[in-house]
């Protein structure tokens, strides 16, 4: 078990996946040595199962399907609605799915009619890819939904509903959202209940993630444990006061009537991901509780993982997988070093047993929000300063007041709706017992510092800084404290670093993976230069706010000192405001009178030690010609950033004559045929060429034939939408170029998914 388990984990940092061909073969080995070797044989094994299980799984062909011929599935989320559009997840019932092996996709419907979850659908669907835009700090779509088995993303064109949703669960959510949409706290109760989080708006996720909240309300090991606790007490004590304890008939029956009591939340929760990790986890504890076979709390552990990972070899790829088995064991290594004593045992009063449990209770919530609090930095990118407190505070609220409540007032609420009677207002009471939190919440995300964004420089230096300090409290020998404490100087030199930078002769040039559209952000000694800002999408998605920001603060760029504005297009000055807002002393070079503070005429301006020419247009103009045209060089190296001008800037360019020589040069307009002319490449004479194009985009660009003339040129080139974020890094008298696919997270699941039609990565 420990060497499949281990292996599974390790398929994160795979660069691919095995063949299946090999896996006939690899099955036979994994037997043959099973009993000699086991901790090999569980290798072998488990890469034949992940090979094979992402053959049955993770692949569909959507290029053999008719685009007329309709897809028959079931609604199973509604992932987000707007007056426009729907996105809904949906489980196929034909194409080689099936309950075994269910393959998903994730479908968006404009002007969508009612939707129901667990509706019958026949739907005539646009297939696209699930490629995503990946940068660093940003987040990786791609990955989410394999780790959810959602194969494909796809556009709906028609669709006819089959049949209606006879789910139990469907019908308690349609009559029950409805009545908890009038609660102050309607959201949390029923994301409590249901496991439906649809009606927890924006702000209530930013507060939830501030304060390291957001397990309290997903439904896992917590609400489970609490359910079965409860359950158990309740029907042993029942079961003790009408008949004399015979044996562990009562034990049995009691730990029984509490794993059916857990099934059915976790049924009514719609067995998500998390819910089901934790469901399989409390239910091996019971049974190996049940039989007479001892197995300590890491035995019972790695049973866990093993399930977990045979049933679902990819759940790894979920942050919450990770969080669920850390917290679990840092539970145990903290009742390891502190166990409890019983009342009588050395002299111990009630009073000392009470003082011990709080103590040994405060001990696993500090240990639980600092270690979780590291993942949940490396996994969105900041630190929650006031976790450790509102978790010490609620979560002990919540296991003996919310959970306990909010199961009786719903068991009540559907004992009277099963005979007709309205018991709406038993909500009630749970909502006040969540009106502590409501206002704890409301209180924390406003405290200064309540979110801390982590550079990955940071990161590291906090993963060597933890071992380093248990082993300096553990080891007793003098100069093995001293050897560990070499682990706590990646962290001191990055704290160092922070205050004191160094100046270096290095700077970097970062083409962003903004789909169709343009961000480029130019580093040099923790200072930046932000060019374009990539588009924005009505009032919930700009790539400002989800890849530029995020980026920037991954990379530790401390000071934005300039934002050039190229033109007006959404593609282009889109999340202007979201830039402006995060960093507020940014002067922006653009001709757009709303924000600019320095024009686009021609002028020199010196920064960080490099050179800014601002080249054209010569006078404002409107459209792609009045693009803002820059150079940024050094002694050695020069980066030409052109925007989106056409063949007529290119010309009015061309009286620069050898000045415009440029090393790199960001491609004019993405790539189109409206730019790029023959004259523009030899007067440029670009060694390379980077094209912010994004993935199997509507306009098809990069088009051919102006790639064609770039390489005829010999140059070298790079697309952001197939290599995501493209790097270069200049370094005196050398060059070197990273892409993310291939040189920052060369993994499998990060690779390019190709099939079907896809108008935009977004």
């Amino acid at each position: 078990m420990f060497g499949y388990s281990a292996t599974i984990l390790s398929a994160m940092l795979w660069p691919s996946l095995p063949s299946a061909l090999l896996t006939p073969m690899l099955v036979v080995i994994g037997i043959v040595i099973f009993k000699r070797a086991p901790l090999l044989a569980g290798v072998v094994l488990a890469v034949a199962w992940i090979s094979i299980y992402a053959q049955l799984v993770l692949r569909w062909e959507p290029d053999n399907i008719d685009p007329q011929e309709p897809v028959i599935g079931e609604i199973i989320a509604l992932v987000s609605q707007n007056s426009d559009w729907v996105s809904m997840d949906f489980r196929l019932l034909s194409h080689d799915s099936t309950e075994m092996w269910p393959k998903k996709i994730r479908l968006s419907w404009r002007k969508a009619p009612e939707l129901e979850i667990g509706e019958i659908w026949a739907l005539t669907i646009r297939p696209k890819p699930i490629t995503s835009v990946l940068n660093q700090g940003g987040y990786n779509q791609q990955k989410m939904l394999l780790s959810r088995h959602i194969v494909s993303k796809g556009a709906v064109t028609s669709g006819q509903r089959l049949e209606a949703s006879d789910s139990p669960r469907n019908a308690i959510l349609q009559r029950l959202k409805p009545v908890l949409q009038t609660f102050n706290n309607g959201d949390l109760i029923l994301a409590l209940l249901l496991g439906d989080r649809s009606l927890i708006d924006s702000e209530r996720w930013h507060s939830l993630r501030v304060t390291g909240a957001g397990h309290l309300i997903a439904i896992s090991g917590l609400h489970l444990s609490v359910v079965a606790a409860w359950v158990f007490t309740s029907v042993f004590t029942l079961l003790c006061y009408m008949s004399l304890p015979l044996g562990r008939r009562n034990l049995v029956l009691a730990a029984l009537i509490s794993a059916i009591a857990c099934c059915f939340y976790a049924y009514l929760a719609g067995f998500s991901l998390p819910t089901q990790r934790a469901l399989i986890m409390l239910l091996l504890l019971i049974l190996l509780t049940m039989s007479d076979r001892y197995s300590s709390p890491w035995e019972r552990l790695l049973f866990a993982l093993f399930i977990v990972l045979v049933i679902d070899p990819v759940s790894c790829l979920s942050a919450g997988f990770w969080l669920s088995f850390s917290a679990l064991s840092i539970i145990l290594l903290t009742l390891q070093s502190r166990p409890l004593t019983m009342e009588g045992q050395g002299g111990q009063t009630r009073w000392h047993q009470l003082v011990q449990k709080l103590a040994l209770f405060w001990a696993i919530q500090w240990r639980l929000s600092l270690g979780l609090g590291l993942l949940q930095a490396l996994f969105f990118g900041g630190l929650t300063v006031y976790g450790i407190l509102f978790n010490f505070l609620f979560v002990p609220w919540f296991s003996l007041v919310v959970i306990p409540a909010a199961i009786l007032a719903f068991t009540a609420w559907g004992l009277c709706w099963a005979v007709g009677v309205d018991a709406s207002s038993l909500f009630y009471l749970v909502d006040l017992t969540l009106w502590p939190a409501d206002q704890a919440l409301k209180a924390f995300a406003h405290l200064p510092w309540a979110w801390v964004p982590t550079s990955e420089a940071m990161m590291l230096g906090i993963a060597f800084l933890l071992p380093g300090l248990w082993l300096m409290v553990k080891l007793k020998a003098p100069r093995w404290k001293l050897m560990t404490s070499m682990l706590l100087l990646p962290f001191v030199l990055n704290i160092f670093f922070k205050f004191y930078p160094l100046s270096e002769d290095r700077w970097q040039v970062h083409l962003l993976d903004v789909g169709q559209g343009l961000s480029v952000v130019i580093e040099k000694d923790q200072h930046g230069l932000v060019y374009d800002t990539g588009a924005k999408y009505g009032n919930t998605f700009s790539y400002a706010e989800r890849v530029v920001v995020p980026f920037i603060q991954a990379r530790e760029i401390t000071q934005i000192d300039y934002l050039v504005l190229s033109h007006s297009d959404n593609d282009h000055a889109g999340g202007t405001s979201v830039i402006l807002s995060a960093f507020l002393e940014v002067k922006v070079i653009s001709d757009m009178e709303d924000y600019a503070d320095i024009n686009c005429r021609f002028k020199t301006l010196f920064w960080q030690g490099l050179t800014i020419e601002v080249l054209a247009p010569r006078e404002i103009e409107e459209g792609n010609n009045g693009s803002c045209v820059i150079k940024v060089s050094d002694k050695n190296h020069q980066v030409l950033l052109t925007g989106d001008i056409e063949k007529e800037a290119e010309q009015a360019l061309s009286h620069f004559g050898s000045a415009l020589n440029s090393e790199v040069l960001v491609v004019p307009h993405h790539g189109s045929r409206t730019s790029s002319t023959l004259d523009f490449i030899q007067q440029v004479s670009p060694e390379l060429v980077l094209f912010p194009s994004g993935f199997n985009n509507r306009y098809g660009f990069p088009k051919p034939d102006v790639l064609k003339r770039y390489i005829d040129h010999g140059s070298e080139y790079r697309i952001s939408g197939r290599e995501g974020q493209v790097s270069v890094i200049f370094n005196r008298d050398e060059r070197d170029i990273r892409t993310y696919r291939h040189n920052l997270a060369p993994f499998w699941y990060n690779r390019l998914f190709e099939f079907g039609q896809n108008d935009n990565p977004e």
